[in-house]
């Protein structure tokens, strides 16, 4: 598989920004004004591709079920999967756990579908105050999508073979080449997408409306 930059976008001011300088340029954001949140900022990564990556802040007095319908929407809802999160590797913490109990420094592993399993690692890396806002996650900074090229003529991929992920190094295909390779095997596809559950059941990130605008900054 292609390898691409680790590099995302500041859904703030547009600035781009590599993963290890994203929380100390966050902080820059901090608001001072009227009508404020105080928010966790957390971390949220694909433990076996860190290319794929998050920054989010969320407030005090949300719960992890936020956390968790937020994950659906932008990563990985595709069937309606059970998920859970963790202390540890067996220790369940509950949907209902408030932001404000968990404290700066924690780290948390998530898990959607107990089956094909999507895992994550959820850190809580800092505290900011935001200007207050109805929707309880904040998308902050979001990984810029891997760039996977066709394995038949090199052209930027536009679908993913399910079947030949667990056999061939490159199973990617722009989408003519796509055409093709469906109809000489009858494989099933699934779209090229910005998440790490991508090619797993049924997930074709149709959810996902967070794609990084320039126009669409949350300080405009």
């Amino acid at each position: 598989m292609a390898k691409t930059t680790i590099k995302g976008n500041c859904y703030v001011c547009g600035k781009e920004l590599t993963k290890a300088g994203a929380k100390r340029h966050l902080l820059t954001h901090e608001y001072s004004g009227e009508k404020s949140q105080n928010c966790r900022i957390v971390k949220v990564e694909f433990p076996y591709d860190k290319d794929y990556w998050l920054y989010l802040d969320i407030p005090f007095t949300s719960t992890l079920r936020s956390l968790d319908s937020f994950l659906r929407e932008i990563w990985l809802e595709c069937c309606g999967h059970m998920s859970a999160f963790y202390v540890g590797v067996y220790e369940e913490v509950g949907m209902s756990r408030k932001i404000a109990t968990i404290s700066d420094g924690s780290v948390l592993r998530y898990a959607y579908d107990f089956g094909s399993t999507t895992e994550l690692i959820i850190s809580f890396v800092g505290t900011i105050t935001r200007k207050y806002q109805k929707n309880a996650v904040r998308l902050l900074v979001r990984n810029e999508a891997p760039l996977y090229h066709c394995a038949v003529c090199g052209k930027p991929a536009k679908e993913l073979c399910c079947e030949c992920i667990y056999e061939i190094d490159n199973p990617f295909y722009c989408e003519s080449c796509a055409n093709v390779h469906y109809n000489e095997t009858e494989h099933h596809m699934l779209p090229v997408v910005n998440s790490p559950r991508m090619g797993v059941c049924g997930y074709e990130g149709e959810m996902d409306v967070y794609e990084f605008d320039p126009e669409k900054l949350y300080d405009k």
